[in-house]
């Protein structure tokens, strides 16, 4: 009996450590939810695969979400800026864990120059490394020529 009431004991234990987590895990969501009412968001990996853009996103740079989704973050800037130097420290900083704040020149759909202000955030994982890169975009406004 004592056997079976220790069994017991130990489910009941794991059942509500599940349920909290479960609770924190709908946390998270609605706050997550939250900030995309809110703000332009796109998703990489840490390799600088696009994973997710929200709709605020796809309509202030007019993309469609399959000519996103998939493909690196390069296709986003203008050709000069993604083979440059700047643009390889940039995602090395975001790799090591450094969040990336300013503005930052980016090509919409249409082809026409934009410059973002942004702010890029590595997400790290148990390891302390970055697992993903979240934009936060405020605004996008028309390069000047």
């Amino acid at each position: 009996m004592a056997f079976y009431n220790r069994k017991k004991l130990e489910l009941q234990e794991a059942l509500a450590k599940l349920e909290a987590a479960k609770s924190r895990v709908q946390e998270l969501e609605s706050d997550f939810q939250a900030v995309e009412k809110a703000m332009a968001v796109l998703v990489m990996t840490q390799d600088g695969i696009v994973e997710r853009a929200n709709h605020r996103l796809l309509d202030l740079l007019g993309y469609q979400p399959e000519a996103l989704i998939g493909q690196h973050h390069r296709v986003l800037c203008t050709s000069d800026y993604a083979k440059s130097e700047d643009y390889i420290r940039f995602w090395r900083e975001l790799v090591t864990g450094n969040v990336k704040k300013g503005h930052f020149p980016a090509v919409h759909a249409d082809g026409h120059e934009v410059w973002l202000e942004a702010s890029y955030s590595p997400v790290k994982g148990e390891q302390g490394v970055a697992t993903r890169v979240i934009a936060l975009v405020n605004s996008a406004q028309t390069a000047q020529k």
